[in-house]
């Protein structure tokens, strides 16, 4: 893989990697020219650096962002190429991406509002331009951090834009014309190499059917996510997510989160429907059904027509909270002499014919003759476990924190309750049930510390204690970050991201003798030898061709033999010596000397061999090396010899320390013997010599561990504690590049706890003493940093005590709630 860090590229100074995809990689890097400003670069990998395919659509990507000017799309500052490197230059936003966002913290309907329009936005004026995304996901949207506020969004990453067709199939664009592309195919795309993110992708977009509706497909599973934290169709295999796009139903986001209002579970459906002509045709009409949704059907009042006396008023109030005896409801009391509403909203009413709506519900007696009673609605808590931002409250939570009282006027009579007379027995056995309870209670107290009453009841003139347990903000971080570990960096550096590394080598040897398995048969041999023949006449004899015969064995000569005669004058015989073989081959034919001595053939000639027969030999198989018996010591030793090297690396490691990867091993054999020597036996030497690069995992982790906290700083109030320490989410990525460099990708998560103050909490009484609950509760949830409260007020009152000595503030740990 390509390493820019340290590098130049043009006006940039490349800083470290901050992602890396398939096909790319973006760095932070430094502007020169602009006092070092902050900035991501982003660069093609690879061989698709070479890939004109690539080059075109990369090239098109800068034209297309350069052209696009709205405050919620990630603006370009340059484009340029460099060593034949292209490079995309854009601002650094240091908030991360909303996938990372909706890891730490699920947002409030308040906040999803708000982010989901900023979305809405800039997809639509990308359609303005005649522009398709085609790859709109959480991780190619961007935020900025503003504190005290909701983030501000980017959409970015147009690498996959598919530009509207029109008549004449180009469109013309700042005067440049590109080739239009068809928003349909008919040509089917296999599944693996369909383009685009499969978990946002349209069933149709898996056909090759591009058009807008795609991108309103993506944001409908945009919005299911960013309501839930999950995704609506999620799997490891990439072909079932496609799969599950084109066939499975879509799942109800009111059945992962039962707060979620049902009028935004059908903004989802609608969305996200198979069929593209039931979507929304527009992000302008997904937008008003989301806005309409958000915010709630509209309180409906009856107003009194019959000319009564004087109107009937009920008033409705969350179920389980008392009635605040500072309402008025007369429209005629000042506004200043009113309670205080931290949060003013309008209740939500439906009426029962609609029970599909409904939330917990507070039903009235009623005469049949009445109107039908009226049903409140309530969003229930969500159930994520998440910590909602300080820095904006939903709907639902105004609703479960503050009571809302409702004036209704019905033209209709007033509800009339039953009285029921009570038999006077069981008044008088409860009143003996209740002194006998009262007498238990104060043995029970007494004698093991427990009572049977309610927190703040008054046993004998006790002073009434009010208790308020406030549990505590915290946050979950969660991210993950790329170190660097090279064996030329020699000590952690944070500001960089690097560690130090180790490349560890090794080596060692083994030897094998074994049979060679290598055959070869030779064919027998005739033995061969001389005869010497003697003529006693003084006429020379011609006797051809001779064969003598010894125990079965038959020699022959191998040529005429024609004897001379005896000279005149010599006694000498006349002797000519003849070259002779076995006739048959083998070692039979090698025959001692002398054994053909004796008269031959004819008178006056005899013959002798005064030298044995010698050279003859039986056929025989012998054996020669083989390439099959060096590859066998091969496969038998060479794992051996590499796991044994393997178990040296790992005795060779300091504490903490870790293999980066497995090592890396150079085999060499070497028999005594080459290939095709005739021997049966042949011994082989194998040398394995093996380097692996090590780095230490503490030191990775507390790097991670402290790029973390410094995010907590950044992203956090300094009232923020951090709980126990970050911990390490799974095992760590480790992949080897150039130049011995180790990337490891590590994702740790940790636990803040807001820390309320002495002062903060020394406060609280004061403005709580005579309050009744409804305003307590109120005061104390727009309190920076309380998650939850709960009140335990003295018995039989809704009002907190006068004196602040009685009011008794105990913080819970967030962990133990």
């Amino acid at each position: 893989m390509l390493s820019l860090e340290g590098k130049q590229l043009g006006n940039y100074d490349v800083i470290r990697r901050i992602r890396v995809g398939g096909m790319g990689a973006v760095y932070e890097g430094r502007q020169r020219t602009a006092f070092d400003r902050r900035v991501a670069i982003k660069v093609i990998l690879g061989d698709f650096a070479k890939d004109q395919d690539m080059r075109r659509r990369f090239m098109r990507e800068a034209r297309t962002v350069a052209d696009l000017h709205h405050p919620n799309i990630l603006p370009l500052i340059e484009f340029g190429e460099e060593r034949g490197i292209l490079f995309l230059v854009m601002p650094f936003i240091d908030g991360g991406t909303l996938t990372s966002y909706l890891r730490r913290s699920l947002p409030d309907l308040a906040e999803v509002t708000n982010l989901y329009q900023q979305i809405l936005d800039a997809v639509e004026n990308a359609h303005d331009e005649g522009l398709i995304h085609r790859d709109i996901k959480s991780s190619n949207i961007m935020l900025e951090m503003r504190r005290g506020k909701v983030p501000h969004i980017y959409l970015g990453d147009f690498g996959l834009v598919r530009i509207k067709s029109t008549r004449g199939g180009r469109r013309r664009h700042n005067g440049a014309s590109w080739p239009g592309e068809a928003s349909q195919s008919g040509k089917p795309i296999p599944l693996d190499q369909v383009p685009g993110t499969p978990h946002y992708m349209a069933p149709e977009q898996t056909r090759g059917i591009v058009t807008p509706l795609t991108d309103i497909y993506a944001l409908g599973v945009l919005l299911f996510q960013m309501l839930t934290g999950e995704l609506p169709y999620d799997s490891d295999d990439d072909i079932r997510v496609i799969e599950m796009q084109l066939y499975n139903p879509i799942p109800s986001p009111c059945e992962r989160d039962a707060s979620i209002p049902r009028e935004l579970e059908g903004v989802v459906y609608k969305a996200m429907a198979k069929n593209p002509e039931d979507r929304y045709q527009s992000v302008s009409e997904l937008r008003d059904a989301f806005l309409k949704a958000i915010s709630g059907p509209r309180v409906e009042l009856f107003t009194d027509t019959d000319d009564q006396p004087e109107e009937i008023v009920d008033h409705f109030l969350a179920p389980g909270i008392k009635p605040n005896p500072d309402f008025h409801s007369d429209s005629t009391v000042p506004n200043s002499e009113r309670a205080p509403r931290p949060f003013p909203r309008e209740a939500s009413v439906h009426e029962v014919s609609s029970p599909r709506r409904l939330g917990q519900e507070t039903t009235l007696e009623a005469d049949p003759l009445q109107p039908q009673p009226i049903i409140m609605q309530q969003r229930q808590p969500r159930t994520t476990g998440e910590i909602r931002p300080k820095f904006a409250k939903s709907y639902q939570q105004r609703v479960t924190e503050e009571p809302t009282e409702v004036k209704i006027i019905r033209a209709h009579q007033p509800v009339r309750k039953r009285r029921r007379k009570q038999p006077a027995k069981p008044l008088i056995i409860t009143s003996v049930a209740l002194a006998v309870l009262v007498l238990l209670a104060l043995i029970g107290t007494r004698a093991f510390g427990a009572s049977l009453f309610a927190p703040g009841f008054p046993i004998f003139g006790g002073a009434p204690i009010a208790t308020v347990y406030v549990t505590a903000q915290d946050k979950t971080l969660q991210n993950t970050f790329i170190l660097t570990a090279s064996p030329q960096v020699h000590s952690a550096d944070l500001a960089t991201h690097r560690i130090p590394a180790h490349l560890l080598k090794q080596s060692t040897q083994g030897t094998s003798t074994i049979n060679t398995t290598g055959t070869h048969t030779t064919n027998a041999v005739q033995a061969h030898g001389s005869l010497i023949f003697s003529n006693t006449s003084r006429m020379p004899a011609n006797l051809g061709v001779i064969t003598l015969t010894h125990n079965g064995v038959s020699v022959r000569t191998t040529q005429v033999v024609q004897v001379p005669g005896k000279r005149f004058g010599s006694d000498k015989p006349g002797i000519i010596t003849v070259p002779a073989t076995a006739i048959t081959p083998g070692a039979n034919g090698n025959l001692d000397a002398h054994i053909f001595d004796g008269p031959c053939c004819a008178n006056n000639i005899s013959v002798s061999n005064t030298a044995p027969f010698s050279g003859g030999s039986d056929g025989q198989v012998i054996h020669t090396v083989q390439q099959n018996d060096i590859d066998g010591v091969k496969t038998d030793l060479v794992p051996r010899l590499k796991q044994q090297l393997t178990q040296q690396f790992q005795k060779s490691l300091d504490v903490n320390e870790v293999l980066a990867t497995q090592p890396q091993f150079e085999v060499k054999i070497t028999p005594e013997q080459p290939v095709g020597a005739t021997t049966d036996r042949v011994k082989i030497n194998v040398q394995v010599s093996g380097s692996v690069l090590s780095y230490d995992k503490g030191i990775a982790t507390g790097i991670a561990t402290e790029l973390l906290k410094q995010e907590a700083t950044r992203s956090l109030s300094t009232n923020f504690k951090l709980h126990g320490q970050p911990n390490q989410i799974g095992t760590i990525n480790a992949k080897v590049g150039q130049n011995n460099a180790i990337y490891l990708t590590i994702s740790v998560k940790g636990q803040w706890i807001y820390s309320f103050t002495d002062q903060q909490i020394a406060s609280w009484p004061d403005y709580l003493k005579g309050t009744t609950s409804t305003t307590a509760l109120a005061y104390l949830n727009q309190q920076p940093g309380v998650a939850q409260v709960e009140l335990r007020l003295p018995f039989n009152t809704d009002h907190f005590p006068s004196d602040t000595n009685q009011i008794k503030i105990i913080v819970v740990d967030a962990n133990q709630a």
